[in-house]
């Protein structure tokens, strides 16, 4: 059994540029050590992550997520539970600070990889993504 999650959360004004990346790099070889796919995404001082992988594993390290003292204001959006894994590999390597900018590449980014995404999330990071645009 397969769990995905998908959540949004605020980083700590703490946190400085080289915090970001080495977290975003300490992620990905994580993830990947633990057949965790998904995406990480940081723009403006805001987290998005999508985690999946067997559900004890994911069940395990949302726990520690939600723990963690680099962010705050979690709001899970998505917990699904599947037989089959929809995403195929992890990415971390999307980092920007202009919020125009940054939803706008996102939302590249996104439609780019459609393959990535099962056709229900991706409609859905879509729609976040223009929804985040028009407010900016």
């Amino acid at each position: 059994m397969f769990l995905t999650i998908c959540y949004i959360s605020n980083a700590s004004e703490k946190l400085t540029d080289q915090d970001i990346e080495t977290l975003l790099l300490d992620a990905k070889v994580f993830n990947n050590q633990n057949n965790i796919s998904g995406i990480l995404i940081y723009s403006d001082f805001t987290f998005f992550q999508v985690i999946e992988g067997e559900y004890n594993i994911i069940k395990s390290l949302f726990e520690r997520i939600e723990q963690d003292y680099r962010h705050y204001n979690i709001l899970k959006i998505l917990e699904i539970k599947s037989e089959k894994k929809e995403y195929h590999k992890y990415n971390t390597n999307f980092i920007t600070h202009n919020k125009k900018k940054a939803n706008q590449e996102l939302l590249k980014v996104i439609e780019n990889n459609q393959h990535i995404f099962s056709q229900k999330l991706h409609n859905f990071i879509v729609y976040q993504s223009k929804s985040l645009m028009s407010i900016y």
